[in-house]
């Protein structure tokens, strides 16, 4: 892995136009074991860093630089497989920690703009704006179940300790355990990818001790990927052994690592998918800290 490591600090993410037509080279690279073939997104944090700077500094995060307009009934598939999710964890903890803080007070709202694609509705895909109160005492004191308000997860992430495992532990009960058949790995990856993607407001060094715990869990892996929205992404899962168990994932930005999406993606066919197909793929789009609600940022 550390040549893996040196292989992503030496080259740059290729633009979109570059990186198509050579998809199904890289994937005869990676069938005949080529571990060397790495695409670089460390680098390509090191633009989005001063962008997502600027947007903190305007109060809005827009995520992702190019596409939008690929949602309606996309079904997005798989660029390259990248093995263990470890040392991208690890990198993408330091690249959040020196990233900006978010911050909110009582009073103010969450606003975010969101797209879904779900083959098993027959609903019209698109996108969809919404405002959430960032104090809301009705969500909060396990009032809500399982289900926290941002002010809420703010705190949790203020008090979480340095020790990888002891995030984990406190995840656990922040997310607490709804399916007997879930083994203790299953709702810790659960838990703390649940944390990432209702992370709206918080301090950037206590988000990466996230993702420290998270590259701590045994068989999460990544994968070089397309979203609903036509944008490069890192995709996140946990490996299952059952070859036909769904699978699913969450979505990362490759420049700034925060979270960009989920995917639940089918590994047999079955109704209108076939094997492969993003079967309900949603992407977050843009995410700002207002003082109204339906006031945009």
């Amino acid at each position: 892995m550390t040549a893996v490591r040196e292989l992503r600090n030496d080259t740059p993410l290729p633009p979109r136009g570059r990186l198509v037509p050579g998809r199904e080279a890289l994937l005869a690279e990676a069938a005949r074991g080529r571990r060397s073939l790495r695409t670089d997104w460390r680098l390509a944090a090191v633009g989005a860093a001063a962008a997502i700077t600027l947007a903190a500094v305007l109060g809005t995060q827009v995520l992702g630089g190019e596409g939008h307009e690929t949602l309606p009934g996309a079904r997005s598939t798989y660029f390259l497989e990248l093995g263990s999710a470890k040392d991208l964890l690890t990198d993408a903890a330091d690249v959040v920690a020196a990233g900006p803080s978010v911050t909110a007070r009582d009073g103010q709202w969450i606003y975010v703009k969101s797209g879904e694609v779900n083959l098993t509705d027959d609903s019209r895909p698109g996108t969809s704006e919404t405002w959430m109160k960032y104090a809301d005492p009705s969500m909060e004191d396990g009032k809500a179940g399982d289900d926290h308000s941002p002010r809420e997860e703010y705190a949790f992430l203020k008090a979480l300790p340095d020790d990888p495992k002891k995030v984990r532990a406190k995840a656990r009960a922040f997310f607490y355990a709804t399916d007997k058949s879930e083994t203790r790995t299953e709702h810790e990856y659960r838990a703390l990818t649940a944390v990432l993607s209702r992370a709206y407001a918080y301090d950037a060094g206590d988000l990466a001790k996230v993702y420290r715990a998270l590259a701590t869990i045994p068989g999460v892996r990544a994968a070089q990927v397309q979203d609903a929205a036509g944008r490069d992404a890192i995709a996140v899962y946990l490996r299952n052994e059952d070859p036909t168990a769904n699978r699913d994932e969450l979505l990362l930005d490759p420049g700034t690592y925060l979270y960009s999406g989920h995917r639940w993606v089918a590994r047999s066919a079955g109704g209108e998918w076939k094997k492969g197909d993003a079967v309900i793929s949603g992407v977050r789009l843009a995410v700002a800290v207002v003082d109204r609600k339906d006031e945009l940022p």
